[in-house]
């Protein structure tokens, strides 16, 4: 009850600044006055006690702001103070605050674009219901053995995904799929297609669920090679089939085999990887999209991705203990094999494999674009040492009236972390309003096999909490110095600079008194 008395009684004080300051008044002479009592009692006239009093106590006004100063709204009113002073005075300076807020915006806005890309690269979930009960499995060999690889080391074989799917206590459904796969669109002009084999639970464990038509069911992968059945993407339909009402239901032709419509996707859903997929076939039909090798019967080749939906109430640290446990079963069938799980939320990006390729790249481009950050907190640095010059005789002032060196530098600080704030802003709102055109602009002239790049740079908690903590970091790193250097001054010096007393003064002094006596008659 104390801290919620605390947070009215300074809440009252910010907002109803007067009558505060009446009851203050009215409490500290009330004090006073029965404090001259007491010395009365003890024999003293009205005018000694009052004397006495005085001397004890102190001011009034000076009793009042020991009272303010010792609540915590005082630090809000000061706060207050400092940022109406510190607009004040940028307001004043509009070639220097420009010249700072550009060069921040520039560092902050590339910096804030750059981690929008790898935040929808790596940290955002996928678009799919309920997405943070995915779970993104990859396998990592140990030991000597021989193992076949179609596509990722980290992917599984469709034996050992029967087995995990099966046998796991953790998942409500465990779906695998084989990405990138490269298909022909026959039926006019021929067309290069990336699609997805996927297991005929894929659309129900991502709780996915087809616009038109439906999903695949049980029957669809009863037998390899048997349900030539696809789905097809709402881009594919839209754009290459111009939205044909009537599609379902009737036969596409992918890599020379014929595939039979069943549904076509939501707008938006193009699968769980970051390069779009244009269809997805049961996984039955891996053979007749790739008319190589048939890898449904190859035990010990990695070539499927898997993702789970985790139970109700399951943690990561249960997921690997169930799946450790299988995993431990599957290495006794390979001798000098052992197998550790790597867990990640899904998310594009998520296989191990992939983030041993794009963790390196992203740190380079963030530590080369962090040097231009750095560079602009140099420049604006340099502005406040240049401006810190010509408010030399301002702090000393200030310092010599009363004010304490820890005083101005949080005035100063407040300064640069307005002029951060604004700059910081400016280049958020830059990057968010821009960057997506950039990266489409990027990405339309890369290979063809990167072309399709899918990344949603659309801002969101994690990149604004970025933004600010980056833009707030800014400001205390190019201001500090600069504040430290202003607060130290010595003020006999300082003060005395321009009187004309000072040697400029003298100097001048003596330049105006030569010239006016070589001007004089009487010179």
């Amino acid at each position: 009850m104390s801290l919620l008395r605390n947070v009215v009684s300074g809440l009252r004080s910010l907002f109803r600044r007067e009558q505060v300051d009446r009851d203050l008044d009215e409490e500290l002479r009330a004090y006073m006055e029965m404090a001259e009592d007491g010395k009365m009692n003890q024999g003293m006239s009205r005018k000694d006690a009052m004397r006495a009093v005085r001397l004890e106590q102190g001011h009034l006004e000076g009793a009042k702001e020991v009272v303010r100063s010792a609540a915590w709204e005082s630090l809000v009113e000061t706060f207050l103070q400092d940022l109406r002073y510190g607009l004040r005075v940028l307001r004043k300076n509009p070639g220097f605050t420009t010249a700072a807020i550009l060069a921040i915006a520039l560092g902050v806005g590339i910096n804030v674009g750059i981690f929008s890309v790898l935040n929808g690269a790596m940290l955002r979930l996928l678009a799919i219901p309920r997405a943070e009960q995915i779970v993104s499995v990859d396998q990592v060999f140990h030991g000597q053995f021989q193992r076949d690889t179609h596509g990722e080391t980290s992917m599984f074989s469709y034996a050992e995904y029967l087995d995990y799917r099966d046998h796991n206590e953790v998942f409500s459904g465990l779906l695998a799929y084989e990405p990138f796969i490269e298909a022909t669109l026959a039926g006019g002009k021929l067309q290069r297609l990336l699609g997805t084999a996927a297991t005929c639970n894929y659309f129900e464990v991502l709780n996915e669920h087809p616009a038109h038509g439906r999903g695949f069911v049980s029957s669809d992968c009863a037998a390899p090679g048997e349900n030539a059945v696809v789905v097809i993407s709402d881009g594919l339909w839209q754009g290459t089939f111009e939205g044909d009402p009537s599609l379902v239901g009737k036969r596409i032709l992918l890599n020379r085999a014929a595939f039979t419509v069943i549904g076509i996707t939501r707008p938006g859903f193009t699968g769980t990887e970051p390069f779009p997929s244009a269809f997805w076939a049961p996984l039955t039909m891996q053979k007749a999209l790739d008319s190589g090798r048939d890898y449904l019967t190859s035990d010990n080749v990695s070539w499927l991705a898997m993702l789970g939906r985790m139970r109700p109430g399951v943690t990561m640290e249960q997921v690997r203990a169930d799946l450790g446990v299988i995993a431990g079963r599957t290495d006794q069938l390979y001798p000098g094999r052992t197998t550790s799980l790597a867990l990640s939320i899904g998310t594009f990006f998520n296989r191990a494999d992939e983030r041993e390729l794009l963790i390196p790249v992203a740190s380079v481009i963030f530590g080369a674009f962090g040097l231009v950050l750095l560079i602009a907190c140099a420049n604006v640095a340099n502005l406040l040492l240049a401006r810190a010059s010509v408010r030399h005789k301002e702090m000393a002032l200030r310092l010599s009236i009363g004010a304490g060196r820890g005083r101005l530098v949080r005035q100063l600080l407040t300064e640069s972390l307005l002029l951060s704030l604004t700059g910081g802003a400016l280049g958020s709102v830059l990057a968010f309003g821009s960057f997506a055109s950039i990266t489409r602009f990027v990405v339309s002239h890369l290979p063809h096999q990167f072309s399709t790049l899918r990344v949603n740079v659309a801002p969101d908690f994690r990149v604004l909490a970025y933004g600010l903590t980056l833009t707030v970091f800014t400001g205390v790193m190019f201001g500090l110095i600069p504040a430290l250097k202003s607060s130290r001054l010595d003020l006999n010096t300082a003060l005395k600079e321009d009187s004309p007393y000072s040697d400029d003064g003298k100097k001048s002094g003596l330049l105006r008194s030569g010239w006016w006596e070589r001007r004089s008659p009487g010179a």
